[in-house]
């Protein structure tokens, strides 16, 4: 594949992963950074594994998991956990589309536009400061109100991330980014990463945590950017935007076009936050700054801030409904809250806010923890976790900090109702598990510890479990040696960010343990490659070809077949249709199904020239040509006799690709015009390849 030298070369995913481990989105990089001294260890050698299946068509992104934090209206936000591997691509991906639209982006920057600034094409950083960013936007808006304009309008979107459409987003990068090849790269990975529960496509949505999906953002908003008012002061941070204007009629104008251009775009505006009104003071239009970014203005982090001003601060952040106890400036009560001292007064404030404020958990589990070993704190934990853990997120912000609190003795209550966590959520996440099982490891013994890891089956809950409780983790109880046994078998997994992960342990553990580790033959291929990169192994391993990954790492079929030996010169071939195939999967059902009857030919074909039963009868039917009608073959009663089980679908996917349009305009027994293959019959014959394709190769490997 023609890929830009400027996208596939080594400088560009170096500065990938650079960007990747120094990112600004601390809360999901909490998931990987455990992970990212292994991958570092080989680090070349990893990129240029990764430029090489890339590059020859043997790169597929694997499906993220998701997990999700509650926002203040109950809602949840979700935030896609990639692996590592994926989110470097994703980065190096975006590295060379905001190259591309960097001239766009300037045009508004800091002008129109505040969130997500391109940093630029060498910075380590993929952005600039959120803290500049957010304060050039706090300047802006106070320039526009002192210059008379008092009336402000908000425009706002409904879950902008996820219903971002994948066609309108494709044909915005077009524009700039002329590379077919790269493009087909990133929505592939889209489509991978933004499937639903039943895990089908749904053709729209960008995943919320990576930094590069907030830049893929900025180029579809840009349309929001380009749009002229007249008599209108524009400022966008993100997806939130605001108008002031001296008058309110140009102000309904303009909300009237947002209001059109959003409908244009696929996008929701979210009417409950869309209105106008006259602001009195600057400090009534700043209060209203989104926040969401923030954990304080910046405008407040250049002055330190007292302790007695920073309890007041704290108290007017917060108001009093009747008897409930609420939030109303989440900005003030995160900044306070994060410098305050311990303080019981403050302890039992905030326990009133613990059940109905989960969007705040983080920072009040935060607060929370700066009381180690006492049973008030551990007391106000324990009710919030009696109540039923309706977000995981906040249950377990707040197990976290009963790992703190939890008091010497008399610890039995706590206990019991984190072990019951898991089963009253109602989310089932890996974030409860995480915390759960991070809890109740470092008051196990060491021998037990390894049970509750070895017991996870989760392989990226599994890596952080061993760091918070071996591994490099501060509050670790133990160190790495009682787990030994545990990596040695995680070396074999089939993950390869757990599989490299634990043998970086066990490397880093060699100048103290008793004896020399000996990898076994089933290693995974990452862990052979760090060995390779540390001058432990001499050769770089195997490189499993385009069909390998097919089968084995996309259908989950765990049957490896020597496909060089079984194709023989159909080899190439095969893997151009396999490319295909899956390139075809999100398009045009009718050429999905074509190019599968194809692909399918030359697997049946090629078995059926080396099995004892079939090769006799195949070169029968083949008389003076290369090989029989495909059609007639999948109706001989030999082949049905080796593939018993699923040779309906072999048929099913033949007869479906001949009453197809692309294959014939009429049928030829009755004339009728034919039709296009519609998605819900493509999507029942993909459902059941993998039953098919497994039988198909059982049978092959008896004969090769």
């Amino acid at each position: 594949m023609a890929y830009p030298k400027t996208f596939l070369s080594r400088d560009n995913f170096r500065l990938a992963f650079t960007r990747v481990v120094r990112g600004a989105n601390k809360d999901y990089k909490a998931y990987y950074r455990h992970l990212f001294p292994s991958y570092d260890l080989g680090l070349e050698d990893n990129l240029n594994d990764l430029l090489d299946d890339i590059r020859r068509g043997r790169y597929f992104a694997r499906h993220g998991v998701v997990v999700h934090q509650p926002k203040r209206n109950g809602i949840l936000r979700p935030l896609t956990l990639l692996s590592l591997q994926d989110v470097i691509v994703y980065q190096a991906l975006m590295n060379y589309v905001a190259a591309q639209f960097e001239k766009d982006q300037l045009a508004y920057a800091l002008k129109r536009s505040f969130g997500a600034v391109f940093s630029g094409r060498s910075s380590p950083f993929f952005y600039r400061s959120w803290k500049a960013c957010y304060g050039e936007y706090n300047n802006a808006l106070t320039r526009a109100y002192r210059a008379g304009n008092k009336y402000v309008a908000d425009f706002d979107l409904v879950s902008f991330y996820e219903l971002i459409d994948h066609n309108l987003l494709r044909k915005c990068l077009s524009k700039r980014v002329t590379s077919p090849e790269v493009l087909n790269l990133l929505f592939d990975c889209l489509n991978e990463w933004t499937l639903d529960r039943a895990g089908d496509h749904i053709g729209h949505g960008v995943p919320q945590g990576p930094e590069p999906s907030a830049f893929l953002a900025e180029c579809y908003l840009l349309h929001f950017d380009q749009l002229k008012f007249k008599n209108i002061h524009y400022f966008r941070y993100v997806d939130d935007i605001k108008l002031l204007a001296s008058d309110e009629v140009p102000l309904r104008r303009a909300l009237m076009r947002l209001d059109l251009c959003s409908k244009d775009l696929g996008l929701v505006p979210q009417a409950q936050k869309i209105g106008c009104r006259k602001v009195t003071s600057l400090k009534d239009l700043l209060k209203n700054v989104p926040s969401a970014l923030a954990a304080a203005a910046p405008g407040r982090l250049a002055k330190k801030t007292s302790q007695k001003q920073l309890l007041d601060m704290l108290r007017k952040s917060l108001r009093r409904n009747g008897k409930t106890l609420d939030i109303c400036d989440n900005t003030s009560f995160k900044f306070a809250l994060n410098r305050l001292g311990p303080r019981k007064d403050v302890l039992r404030r905030i326990a009133l806010l613990l059940v109905h404020r989960p969007d705040c958990s983080w920072a009040m589990a935060q607060y929370l923890r700066k009381f180690p070993a006492n049973e008030q704190a551990a007391d106000i934990l324990l009710r919030a976790l009696q109540r039923d853990p309706t977000y995981d997120a906040a249950a377990a912000n707040y197990i976290n900090a009963m790992d703190v609190c939890e008091p010497e003795s008399g610890y039995t209550k706590y206990r019991r109702v984190i072990q019951t966590a898991n089963r009253r959520s109602e989310e089932r996440s890996i974030q409860l598990r995480i915390a759960s099982l991070t809890f109740r490891g470092r008051r196990a013994s060491g021998l037990k510890a390894v049970g509750i890891v070895e017991r996870e089956a989760d392989p990226r809950v599994k890596s952080i479990l061993i760091d918070r409780i071996f591994g490099d983790d501060p509050a670790a109880p133990f160190d790495v040696k009682p787990c030994l046994g545990l990596l040695e078998q995680a070396t074999s997994d089939p993950d390869p960010d757990l599989a490299r992960y634990a043998a970086a342990q066990i490397l880093f553990c060699w100048p103290s343990s008793a004896k020399r580790w000996k990898p076994s033959g089933t290693v995974n291929r990452s862990v052979r490659l760090l060995l390779m990169s540390l001058g432990l192994r001499r050769r770089a391993p195997r490189k499993g070809g385009v069909l390998d990954a097919f089968f084995v790492d996309k259908m989950k079929i765990g049957i490896k077949v020597p496909w060089r030996r079984a194709l023989g010169p159909d080899f190439r071939d095969a893997e151009q249709r396999c490319i295909r195939l899956q390139r075809l999967q999100l398009g045009d059902p009718s050429a999905w199904v074509l190019m599968l009857d194809t692909f399918n030919e030359v697997l049946l074909y090629a078995m059926a020239r080396v099995h004892p039963s079939l090769k006799a009868r195949f070169k029968l039917l083949s008389g003076k040509n290369h090989h029989p009608d495909i059609g007639a073959w999948l109706r001989e009663p030999k082949l049905a006799a080796v593939v018993p089980a699923r040779l309906q679908w072999w048929q099913e996917v033949h007869s479906t690709r001949v009453r197809a349009d692309l294959a014939h305009a009429k049928a030829k027994k009755t004339g009728q015009r034919t039709r296009p293959v519609s998605f819900g019959t493509a999507n029942r014959i993909r459902k059941r390849a993998q039953a098919a394709f497994a039988e198909l190769l059982k049978e092959w490997m008896k004969v090769l």
